[in-house]
């Protein structure tokens, strides 16, 4: 029997996740899910940062956002309001990202490895969105280590 009331940050109605609400399954507490979840989805996890990476990996943001934004200012987004892959790796390339950065470009999503550290989002006529996070354990093939992996292992 237990002696305290449960705490606000318990399971919610319905079983659902309690987390960040990024709907990524990297570790929220209080998961509603079926036997052996984790395990079979060990591939999308995300490797744990350092102090100084998420620092570098913030300060990379900052300047990343500051360029894309300038990308777009000066507009020109084609279907759905989406930068072309040709105007991001350009912003990019400006600020000395490459392939060496593990810079994966796709429909308005970009991704750049800044040593342990990943900064992705989107850029987009009506919004630009950057996220700091974890190299993933086993990232999508062909992508890069940002880029969380779709498929199986």
């Amino acid at each position: 029997m237990p002696t305290e009331l449960p705490s606000s940050s318990g399971p919610s109605a319905g079983g659902t996740r309690q987390g960040d609400g990024d709907g990524d399954g990297d570790g929220g507490i209080n998961e509603d899910r079926p036997p052996h979840y984790a395990e079979n989805h060990a591939y999308q996890m995300q490797l744990p940062m350092t102090a100084g990476q998420r620092a570098r990996g913030e300060a990379s943001a900052k300047l990343i956002r500051k360029e894309l934004e300038r990308v777009r200012r000066e507009g020109g987004t084609g279907r759905y309001g989406v930068f072309g892959a040709e105007r991001i790796a350009a912003a990019l390339k400006r600020l000395g990202c490459g392939e060496e950065h593990g810079v994966y470009i796709a429909q308005g999503f970009y991704s750049v490895d800044t040593g342990g550290a990943c900064v992705s989002g989107r850029v987009t006529k009506d919004a630009l969105t950057s996220k700091v996070h974890g190299v993933y354990a086993e990232p999508q093939p062909g992508t890069g280590p940002c880029v969380k992996n779709q498929g199986g292992h």
